[in-house]
């Protein structure tokens, strides 16, 4: 069983925050699409088995996509693996591009699960962002994805932004159970480099959160969480019962996948590829048949790193059992005596199969895991 992750590499507008990679220039979808559908046969031997569990398409903004566009790519897919009928088939989409007449033609294309970026529920912080959709379209558009027939929508939320209050934080976590969805992902807004936000933030226009400010709101999500039915599965991921994102915990568990489309990666359980991050670059590469990727062998170290990373990242944590198998006795040992001081820290718990993190580990995850690194 595997999963396809197709790259959508462009959007219609820049926000603040974001450092993935897109373009502005909508020129180029045609022959970027003609390009994507010649990968996909190009890496159809990819993947063990021909038979998908899990297809995402991610950007960029994938809802910059036409029905008829969309339709073409799956048709390109079919074409060398199989959709299991069960499949989850994800599409990642701005609420602005929602109406009525696209929810009809995403569902009728079998796309069963709708990852909707709304970040906040308040004017005022999304013309911050510089998003381009409103908090009524933000409303609206999952309605219109539920009179349709969606019954797994996910949304996107961010805390810790400017001046947020912890108030309007409750407001927005409030909206999400009025709205009635599945599943929730809620991120810190982090300040990446080379973006429009890290130079508002040198120039003092825009004065980032207190680190108490996001563990207040953090805290008050997984308190919000538990009281409204949402489980943590990993550390910025809740979830109604049963509603899990089988493609993203997929990647958690170090799975296989192959990933399609500009700075798309792969990983095969062994090696690990990536595309080049250049639109152009990817369509002249595949104009002429060829693959524009790099590519590593993951080292022994490399391969217990990523495993502590991914484990840690959910609830379910790191298996004892096969961090032992990856690891030499030595490693092992050193590893053990690391994770009981963090014990003792209150950072880390374990039980007699799994360590994992306490709700105080989730919040310093990154230096903990850092840590832990072989």
């Amino acid at each position: 069983m595997s999963s396809l992750y197709l790259h959508i590499p462009y959007c219609k507008k820049l926000c603040y925050y974001c450092d993935f990679h897109f373009s502005l220039n909508l020129k180029t979808k045609a022959d970027f699409i003609a390009a994507l559908c010649k990968e996909l046969e190009l890496q159809h031997n990819f993947l063990n088995d021909t038979t998908l569990t899990t297809i995402y398409f991610g950007g960029g903004t994938p809802s910059v996509l036409s029905s008829e566009e969309i339709q073409h790519i799956f048709s390109t897919i079919r074409r060398f693996w199989n959709i299991l009928p069960t499949a989850e088939i994800t599409f990642e989409c701005n609420p602005d591009d929602l109406n009525l007449t696209y929810c009809k033609e995403l569902y009728s294309l079998g796309i069963n699960r709708l990852s909707i970026g709304i970040q906040s529920f308040f004017d005022e912080d999304l013309q911050k962002l510089n998003r381009r959709h409103t908090s009524a379209e933000a409303q609206n558009c999952v309605k219109l994805a539920q009179e349709v027939g969606f019954t797994n929508i996910t949304v996107d939320l961010i805390y810790g932004l400017p001046n947020q209050s912890l108030e309007r934080w409750q407001q927005n976590l409030d909206k999400v159970s009025q709205l009635n969805v599945q599943h929730l992902s809620c991120y810190a807004l982090t300040v990446e480099k080379k973006t429009a936000l890290a130079q508002l933030v040198k120039r003092k226009q825009v004065i980032p959160q207190s680190d108490d400010a996001y563990v207040e709101q953090y805290n008050y999500l997984i308190q919000w969480c538990k009281q409204h039915g949402f489980e943590q599965y990993e550390i910025s991921n809740f979830a109604k019962q049963g509603m899990f994102s089988r493609h993203n915990s997929n990647y958690w568990s170090g799975k296989p996948y192959l990933g399609v489309g500009p700075s798309a990666h792969s990983f095969n359980g062994t090696h690990r590829f990536w595309n080049s991050a250049h639109n152009q670059k990817y369509i002249d590469a595949l104009q002429n048949n060829k693959l524009l990727q790099e590519s590593e062998q993951l080292s022994h170290t490399d391969m217990c790193n990523e495993y502590i990373m991914t484990a840690l990242r959910t609830v379910q944590g790191i298996e004892i059992q096969r961090m032992q198998q990856l690891m030499t006795s030595e490693e092992f040992a050193d590893f053990m005596k690391q994770v009981q001081t963090l014990i003792r820290s209150q950072k880390l718990c374990m039980s007699q199969s799994h360590i994992y993190f306490t709700s105080q580990g989730f919040m310093v995850s990154d230096m903990i895991i850092a840590e832990l690194f072989v």
